[in-house]
């Protein structure tokens, strides 16, 4: 084998190994539960909140009544794209027409949970103990 081949060979390993870790890497299959924790300068007020991506999954919510990317009022997010933290948009406060995290948390929970109240169907909790409470 020549020492052009060789290194080709050895190139092409190497690019199917990182493509292999790669996609290990970007895995989107969440975790069966999630810590939702804004990081804060001060003491909590109230604990984090615990999130089952599969009661929700359950439920038939959809990914991505939750995840989003937005360009305008259309969500480019789809499933199986990398998910982003929502802190990565959704900072301490209000910035340029985005809402602080806490009250994107709250907007997107609670408004799910009483608009599915009032369509009668089943849904999770809308008062702060429920969702706010020890592990």
């Amino acid at each position: 084998m020549s020492r052009t081949s060789r290194g080709a060979a050895g190139a092409g390993l190497l690019l199917g190994l990182l493509a292999v870790l790669g996609a290990q890497a970007y895995k989107t299959e969440p975790p069966a539960v999630s810590r939702l924790a804004i990081p804060l300068k001060k003491p909590r007020e109230k604990p984090p909140v615990w999130f089952s991506h599969k009661v929700h999954e359950a439920q038939g919510v959809a990914c991505t009544q939750c995840h989003h990317e937005y360009q305008g009022r259309r969500n480019l997010w789809r499933q199986g794209q990398p998910v982003k933290h929502c802190q990565e948009c959704h900072g301490l406060s209000p910035q340029a027409g985005r809402l602080d995290a806490k009250n994107a948390f709250h907007r997107q929970c609670k408004g799910c949970h009483l608009k599915r109240r009032q369509q009668g169907g089943r849904a999770g909790p809308v008062d702060c103990v429920y969702c706010h409470r020890q592990a």
